[in-house]
């Protein structure tokens, strides 16, 4: 079986490595030619000509050749499906499509200038606002009152939403076959700075509404492959989902210490194999490495503590994701306890530079 992925960046990578156990070639479309996955994987040059030639097609992330997606759609060829992506590429859709299927979100609106946005914004008190499309790990996303100046600098259509209190940032990764056979991975509670996961752990109890609301996303359009789910758990009770991310997600990197990866059921689901629900969880921490380059990472003490993911990617910029640690302890603390170690090895004093949004910028 041919699979021809849409994109090759890290997750792409990784859907490689779990798929190196099964009788599948894969192809990797990406526009650049350092793409960490087409060091795995024969390079196609034209990915509305490859769908021809693959028996699945799949994507690593949304803002891939739309016009690739609709012709393997039509070839019935495409999984997850087209409308996972369609919403996913526009937070109203995505909102919409949400709301849709029941599952609450923070309440929003979408205006159509920087004015209409400062004015709603000022109407909440405290809000978010953001930009439509495009945006990820934080990108395009501003809080009023203190990003005003920032706000006031957008162009075009916006969605405001309101500001949520938020005791706890959840996730939770289902997978579902073409049979419709589902199940969740169990829930991870994340730790963003700025929008940008740094680390998360796993497993943790979630309120019953939030693995609902997962696998209603999930069967409402007859999902096929791995879909992340990433919630709010507010203060005043309410259980929101955020956003979706209609793929193998970061926020389910903590699996691969599992005997059943997000990746591998990923690329089972999408070439049409049962499912291998994982027989054991240890507790699980997942940091991302942010910014570094592979030189100036302790790299001996970081494998005592865990396993080290390395993308291979050329030119280390702050805030981009170079590799990743997994750490796995006989108890949560101690799994929390080698976190927090492996983040001090990392990062160092070096966290504000490497991690956090530069201040004072316009758009």
């Amino acid at each position: 079986m041919r699979v021809l992925i849409l994109g090759g960046g890290q997750l792409a990578l990784m859907l490689i490595w779990a798929a190196q156990r099964l009788p599948a070639r894969i192809a990797v479309y990406d526009e650049a030619e350092d793409a960490p996955a087409l060091r795995l994987a024969e390079a196609v040059e034209d990915p509305v000509s490859a769908v021809e030639d693959a028996d699945v097609v799949t994507y690593e992330f949304e803002n891939v050749p739309l016009e690739a997606a609709e012709a393997a759609e039509r070839a019935g060829k495409l999984k997850p499906p087209l409308l996972y992506l369609r919403v996913k590429r526009d937070r109203a859709l995505e909102r919409e499509f949400l709301e849709g299927v029941g599952v609450p979100v923070p309440r929003w609106r979408v205006v159509q200038s920087a004015e209409e946005a400062l004015k709603a914004a000022a109407s909440m008190g405290r809000a978010v606002v953001k930009v439509p499309s495009g945006a990820y790990d934080g990108k395009g996303v501003f809080y009023y009152p203190s990003m005003a100046r920032g706000i006031a600098g957008l162009k075009g259509r916006l969605i405001v939403e309101e500001y949520v209190d938020v005791a706890r940032e959840l996730s939770i990764i289902v997978a579902r076959g073409e049979d419709g056979d589902a199940f969740a991975y169990p829930a991870a509670e994340n730790y963003y700075v700025d929008g940008i996961l740094v680390w998360n752990y796993a497993p943790v109890e979630a309120p019953e509404e939030a693995l609902e609301y997962a696998l209603k996303i999930a069967e409402a359009g007859k999902y096929v492959g791995v879909l992340a789910v990433e919630f709010f758990e507010a203060r005043d009770g309410r259980v929101l989902v955020n956003e979706i991310a209609p793929r193998v997600h970061n926020t389910g990197h903590w699996t691969m210490e599992t005997d059943a990866s997000q990746f591998e059921n990923h690329m089972r689901a999408v070439t049409g194999r049962p499912l291998r629900r994982p027989s054991a969880v240890a507790p699980t921490a997942m940091v991302n490495i942010l910014g570094r380059r592979l030189e100036e990472l302790p790299l001996p003490r970081l494998e005592a503590l865990g396993k080290v993911y390395w993308y291979g990617k050329g030119e280390a910029r702050p805030r981009r994701k170079m590799g990743h640690v997994n750490v796995v302890g006989r108890s949560a603390g101690e799994a929390k306890a080698k976190a927090r170690e492996a983040l001090k090895l990392i990062y160092g004093g070096d966290f504000p530079r490497l991690v956090l949004k530069p201040r004072g910028k316009a758009p």
